[in-house]
């Protein structure tokens, strides 16, 4: 590597809450499409939008989800809802999110 070098940004994530990753938008959103199912479940632990993320991804794997959206409470019940062609049953959005490493609020 003669003559080359690399400049590298650090990103802060002191004021991130949470030391798994820097500071992201909280709420995500997205336009849901005619005719689609929609159910709305509490999630507690949720601390960043990583968290968030492996959220979201755990339960876009659920068949016929057509996508998951999360607002975000730091610290206290985030709201997860999820979109789908057909009914979701609650068991499988639970069972989606304690693979992530979280648990349904019971409110």
């Amino acid at each position: 590597m003669c003559g080359t070098s690399s400049d590298l940004t650090l990103t802060d994530t002191s004021s991130s809450g949470c030391a798994c990753c820097a500071p992201q938008d909280s709420k995500t959103t997205s336009v849901p499409t005619v005719g689609s199912i929609s159910a709305s479940f509490g999630v507690a632990g949720l601390t960043c939008g990583s968290c968030a993320s492996r959220v979201t991804s755990a339960v876009g794997e659920i068949d016929d989800v057509t996508d998951v959206q999360i607002n975000l409470v730091s610290g206290g019940t985030s709201t997860v809802t999820v979109l789908s062609n057909q009914a979701v049953p609650a068991a499988a959005v639970r069972s989606a999110v304690e693979q992530a490493g979280y648990q349904l609020s019971n409110a």
